[in-house]
């Protein structure tokens, strides 16, 4: 098959790199200039979990997704802000035919996409995948996960079948869900639970659950989610919200989360479509979520801030003289 990945970070590389080394024509589409010279360079470079490397070359790497034609599969990865610049961009690969998939983090991008590609165009999914971006055509494969995709109004799908055995294929577990909005919140209160807290904190996912002050946050940032999950008539895929998460950060524990590689990178984290969208569809529904929201503001304080961190600022302790002589 002829497959377009639009957005090569860590997980689009994992699945880039998979689906050709499985035998797929896989192209790459990406707004920086460096990646794509790293990968039609170097290939897709992996660090697979048992600790080996692996190069994979691509059909294409490009910075003009009209210079690929028309693809079976579009396989959507940016970064949520940028998601609908990324569709924009990605029409061009669409014909009458052409099936696109996404599988980001958040809510709201399956309906972004859809909105400029055509309705009926688009499958959505989850992915429990754990990847690091180490560089430029470079990542960590932190921890092995499912992915599920599945029809956004729901239903049988012979098209997503087909993606999925074409996944599974490329060693990378998929299966299919007639209720994929149940395995997007489940994931979201996942990402809800664990991102921001290691973003704020700067620790791997791991060290979340070794602490109780992080376990505590991570438990009220998942029950004000799941309270707002089972308000819209959403049936998670597992019974203890808790245990999901903290089992989540045990399976990944030396990976960074994607909100901790924007925030150590002083980009534009995905917040606003994570703890964000939970305190949006509260407030829909009439449910607070005030630990949520304290969360989503945090962040966001941070992102906005990277140029006043005080990180080193004291390490010359003449700048104690700034507070006289006070020991408080």
């Amino acid at each position: 098959m002829k497959i377009a990945v639009v957005g090569t970070g860590a997980l689009g590389s994992l699945y880039a790199g998979y689906l050709a080394r499985s035998g797929e024509e896989v192209y790459a589409v990406d707004i920086k200039a460096e990646i794509v010279a790293a990968i039609r360079s170097s290939g897709i470079r992996i660090v697979e979990p048992e600790g080996n490397e692996v190069s994979i070359p691509l059909k294409l790497a490009t910075l003009k997704p009209e210079e690929i034609g028309k693809v079976d599969w579009v396989i959507f990865l940016p970064k949520s802000g940028q998601t609908q610049d990324a569709a924009r961009s990605a029409r061009c690969l669409f014909g009458p035919e052409t099936v696109g998939l996404t599988v980001q983090n958040g809510l709201g991008n399956p309906e972004a996409i859809e909105a400029i590609v055509g309705e009926g165009r688009i499958l959505a999914g989850v992915t429990l995948n754990a990847s690091t971006y180490l560089g430029p055509g470079r990542m960590l494969y932190a921890g092995r996960g499912e992915t599920v995709m599945g029809e956004m109004r729901g239903g049988p799908s012979p098209r997503a079948e087909k993606i999925a055995a074409a996944f599974n294929k490329a060693g990378l577990s998929t299966h299919v869900s007639s209720e994929v909005w149940n395995d997007v919140w489940g994931k979201l209160l996942v990402n809800a639970g664990v991102n921001p807290v290691t973003a704020i904190t700067r620790l791997a996912n791991g060290v979340m659950v070794d602490r109780a002050a992080t376990r505590e946050i991570m438990k009220s940032l998942v029950e004000e989610g799941k309270r707002v999950a089972l308000a819209k008539g959403i049936r998670l895929p597992y019974t203890d919200a808790v245990k999901k998460v903290e089992d989540a950060c045990v399976a990944t524990r030396p990976n960074y989360s994607s909100m901790l590689q924007d925030v150590l990178a002083q980009r534009e984290t995905e917040v606003d479509f994570i703890n964000g969208a939970i305190v949006r569809e509260g407030e829909r529904l009439g449910i607070d979520t005030p630990v949520n929201r304290t969360i989503t503001n945090l962040v966001k304080t941070i992102e906005k801030t990277y140029s006043l961190r005080a990180q080193g600022r004291f390490a010359d302790r003449s700048h104690l003289r700034l507070f006289g002589s006070s020991k408080c």
